[in-house]
This record gives C-alpha cells, structure tokens and sequence, in this order.
C-alpha cells in the first residue's frame, strides 16, 4: 500500500501539501492539487483513517441512538439513517437505549469515545440524561422524540391522532378507549391530544389508560365497563397485542371492537385481520435526520426543524359506516 511520502514524491509536492489536500485544511493551488488527485489515483492510495481520526479526533462515524431496536418501526428508521451515511462517506455505530438512563449513557459514552462526528437520537429518557448528552459538546439531530428548542426531524402527531380518531368517527364509535404510552414525550403526546380534540369535537365518549400498565383482565374489564367498541392504539405492536386479546375473549374484530395503530410497519398489511393505522415515513425520517446531521457538520444551510406529513391507511380492523 501506497504511503503519502510516496504520494508527495510523485506529485513533486512536499507531504505537508498532501496532508492539507486531504484534509482540507489549507489552501492548495488547482494545479496542485489535481497533480495529488492524479498521484493518488495512480498509486492507489487510501488515506489511514484510524490515523486521521486520532489526528483530526473526528471520525467518519456518526452514533445512532434508539429506543427500541425491537420495534420494526425504528428498524427502517436505522435502515434510512446507514443507506444516507453510507452514500455521504460515514458509517455507523447503533446503538439500543431501551429506554434506560445507564444504557442510554453508556452508549453516549462509547460515541465519544470512538470520536463519533456527530449523534443521531431519538429522545433520550429524562432532562439529566440529555443534559449529559449536551454535555458531550458533539453536533445532534433528534428523531421522532424531539425537543422543539433543538434540530430534530419528526412527523406531525398530532394530525396521526386526529386521523386516528376520524377511522373511529368513521366506523361510528360510540365509546372509544384511547391507549397511550408515556406522555412526557412529545410525539405521543400530540398523538393524544389530537385524538381527543378530534373525539371531543364529533361528541364521541372516550376513556384513556396507559397501554404499558394495562394487564389483559384490565383491558377487558374497561371494555365490558364502558362498553368499548373502538380502540386507539399508541403504536402498531401495541395494537397487534390488544387484537390477539380481544381474539382470544372471542370479540370480532372490527364488527365487535375495530381497532386503528399508528406507524405502518411491514407486518400491518399482513396481520389478519390487517391494520388500519397512521403511516409514518420511517425510512425518510432516517434519512432527512442523516442529511440534516452531515450538513450541520459540513456548516451548510439546512432546515433545523422539519416536520414530515402522516397519512391514514384504511385496512381490515376498522369499520366503513
């Protein structure tokens, strides 16, 4: 392998230039750096990274933090990020937060460690964790679980929510459970909130409950006590659970209780009965966030804050009126 003494030499340049040509770190003439480009190319030369990045301490990696790496909807969101990385010359480290103060750290810790050039998260699981994050001082862009004072890309939520309570009006709901998850997060939080401004507007009963303490016996005692014929799920597995127990209590499903997600995963068109649900661009959302997180480093003008739009997809689940 070529070294970039050699390069230098057959360019007739001294290897200072070389360094400063590759690393765009000076000014180097035209006809002096095409005489690099042409040594390079003819001695096929490939720059040490591992050397560049304890040089530069900036590597071509960028960290990739999720929640929830198990839920297929962060499986494509992962797959935008690494097809964008890796068309733009970077790769990635992943890593699984599980919602997990410790973990979430670690995995901060090892991004730092590794020189990471930048981070790429969904919203971390309290304020301390993000302070420390912050702390780190590297380039971020937030996904799906944003904070709105910092560059993030996400969908609109609640539009999903209201669109999740228009299949219920649609199906005419009489008496709709809403099924939510952590509302301290933004994105399920607007979810919420636009699915009953849109219940409350239409006159429609609703009850909520949190779908992560919710036993299957509570499910089914709230169904028989309010007599529940509609339920708004926070997110597609969600919504697959509660439709294998309402199967397993012998309720049909959408005639009994119809029941809409949010997210479109693969599985949704597949599942019997298939899913009504919110889509969400989960492979966009990976790649806007990748595209706006590179430019924040390269220093080019982007859009700090962009919001993707949701669409509802009717399946099998819900009613047509």
């Amino acid at each position: 392998m070529a070294t970039i003494k050699q390069v230098a030499q057959y360019a007739g340049v001294s290897v200072a230039t070389v360094s400063r040509a590759l690393n765009k770190s000076g000014y180097v003439k035209k006809e002096t750096q095409d005489k690099i480009d042409k040594a390079i190319q003819d001695l096929n030369y490939s720059p040490n990274e591992t050397a560049r990045t304890l040089y530069k301490r900036k590597s071509k990696m960028i960290g990739l933090l999720l929640p929830d790496i198990s839920n297929p909807f962060f499986t494509v969101v992962a797959r935008g990020v690494e097809d964008e990385a890796m068309e733009q010359g970077y790769h990635i480290i992943l890593g699984n937060g599980d919602n997990n103060d410790e973990k979430e750290l670690a995995y901060l810790n090892t991004f730092n460690v590794h020189n990471c050039s930048g981070i790429i998260a969904s919203q971390l699981s309290s304020k301390e964790t993000f302070d420390s994050f912050k702390s780190y001082n590297m380039p971020f862009v937030l996904l799906d679980r944003v904070y709105e004072n910092h560059e993030f890309v996400e969908t609109n939520h609640f539009k999903g929510g209201q669109l999740q309570a228009q299949a219920m009006i649609k199906g005419h709901a009489k008496s709709v459970l809403i099924l939510e998850q952590n509302l301290n997060y933004k994105s399920f939080r607007e979810r919420f909130h636009g699915a009953k401004t849109t219940l409350d507007q239409a006159h429609v009963h609703y009850i909520s409950a949190n779908e992560l303490e919710l036993s299957d016996d509570d499910l089914i005692n709230m169904i028989i006590e309010h007599q529940i014929d509609s339920i708004i799920c926070s997110n597609d597995v969600g919504a697959f659970k509660v439709m294998s127990i309402l199967y397993n209590y012998n309720y049909n499903v959408p005639n009994d209780i119809q029941v809409v997600g949010y997210d479109d995963i693969p599985l949704s068109s597949t599942y019997s009965p298939s899913l009504t649900t919110i889509h969400q661009p989960a492979y966009l959302i990976g790649k806007k966030a990748c595209q706006q997180l590179i430019k924040q480093l390269e220093g080019v003008k982007r859009d700090h804050h962009q919001i993707l739009d949701v669409t509802l997809i009717e399946r099998q689940s819900t009613r047509r009126g």
